[in-house]
């Protein structure tokens, strides 16, 4: 009874909404968020959006470049030493090209969108690896406890073989298998503790908690959202933006931005000649060439074309995915009912046995037997109901829905 009462409780636990006490352990949600701290992008998000911001406000100046100075010098002394001098400075100042100042900044604002986005999809992947860690943590968990009601029943009845052994009504063999069953199931025990161990020291490394989430995730039972908002397809089709304003960007500009330069130049022809002051305006205009643009632009056009693949081949993997989930759900939830009524069977079928067992009307090999299949039911009405929970989650991850 108690054994069906913790199946019956897991079972109710995945149907429906649970909420954790204030003392209990985080959530899935609490998890993931603990998970997508540790990671690499989650530590340099703001590093890489202050980079986007300093390149926006860069492309926000009135010149394309800072300007600069140019100083110059030039004397005789080192010749004809006649007092021929000239003192010039100028200052030059990068002009944007037409347009150029505002495909930029389409370009930096595309790469923040897809920043953002980049960052959603990633932490929707770290979502699913909590999802999986967790689950396992839960089947191992499960299982301990299956495997420990299981060692109290056969340790009790090791104990009543031993006992009606003494008293003359069993043989010596019994008291044997009924230890050995009881060896067996001891040692099925520890093995199931190894598993959990690893499974929470996965779980721990992944999110740094101590403790898994008491409560599942609720059952979906909403609209299917747009396929349009999943994490990574929407990561993709920014991605895509970004390469196509990359494109747009290097096709338009096909030359270096160009220059104007003022200055001034202090002159004199000799020491007996006055110094002369001369203004000076310089326009510097660079020309194109394919030699320059074309690698540039083809390379851009690469990269759009594989951002359109990339995203075609993200939408249709997700689709299948999520196709693959709904299926692999309403067959965990449709054996559902087959491994309860087999477990209700074989309950039946080991009370029965052991009331006649204790009435002497069987033998202990049939006792054994019927205790085997009701483990055997039991482990399979676990691991139905944990696989209905993992298949819920899983929907739920290919839906691109967080906990």
């Amino acid at each position: 009874m108690l054994i069906r009462l913790k199946r019956l409780w897991l079972a109710a636990l995945i149907a429906s909404t649970a909420t954790c006490p204030a003392a209990a352990a985080p959530g899935l949600k609490e998890a993931v968020e603990a998970a997508w701290q540790r990671q690499p992008q989650a530590q340099t998000a703001q590093a890489r959006t202050d980079t986007l911001a300093a390149r926006r406000v860069a492309a926000d100046a009135w010149l394309a470049a800072p300007p600069a100075i140019g100083l110059a010098h030039e004397t005789d002394q080192f010749n004809r030493d006649v007092g021929a001098r000239s003192l010039a400075g100028q200052i030059s100042l990068p002009l944007w090209l037409p347009g150029q100042q505002d495909r930029l900044k389409t370009a930096i604002d595309s790469e923040r969108h897809f920043l953002d986005a980049a960052l959603s999809a990633a932490r929707w992947r770290v979502a699913g690896e909590v999802r999986e860690s967790y689950w396992h943590a839960r089947a191992a968990s499960a299982e301990i406890e299956q495997a420990s009601a299981a060692v109290e029943a056969l340790t009790a009845l090791e104990t009543n073989v031993s006992r009606r052994a003494a008293a003359g009504e069993l043989a010596r063999v019994d008291v044997n298998r009924a230890r050995a069953e009881a060896q067996f199931q001891r040692i099925a025990l520890a093995q199931a503790r190894v598993t959990e161990l690893r499974a929470l020291q996965q779980f721990r490394a992944l999110t740094g908690l101590t403790r898994i989430p008491d409560a599942d995730e609720a059952r979906w039972s909403g609209a299917v959202p747009p396929a349009e908002a999943h994490p990574a397809l929407m990561a993709a089709a920014q991605q895509e933006q970004t390469a196509r304003a990359r494109l747009s960007q290097a096709s338009a500009d096909t030359r270096d931005m160009p220059e104007i330069g003022i200055g001034t130049t202090r002159q004199r022809s000799d020491a007996a000649k006055p110094w002369e002051q001369l203004m000076q305006f310089r326009v510097r205009i660079p020309f194109g060439g394919d030699n320059r643009n074309l690698p540039r632009i083809n390379a851009a056009n690469a990269d759009l074309i594989e951002t359109q693949a990339l995203r075609r081949q993200s939408a249709i993997q997700i689709e299948a995915e999520a196709l693959g989930a709904e299926r692999a759900l309403q067959l965990a939830q449709g054996v559902l009912p087959l491994a309860a009524s087999r477990l209700d069977l074989a309950r039946d079928t080991q009370e029965l046995v052991a009331r006649g067992f204790n009435a002497g009307e069987f033998d202990l090999v049939a006792r054994l037997r019927a205790e085997r299949e009701l483990r055997d039911a039991d482990l399979a009405h676990l691991r139905a109901v944990i696989d209905a929970g993992r298949a819920n989650s899983r929907l739920k991850q290919s839906y691109g829905v967080l906990p």
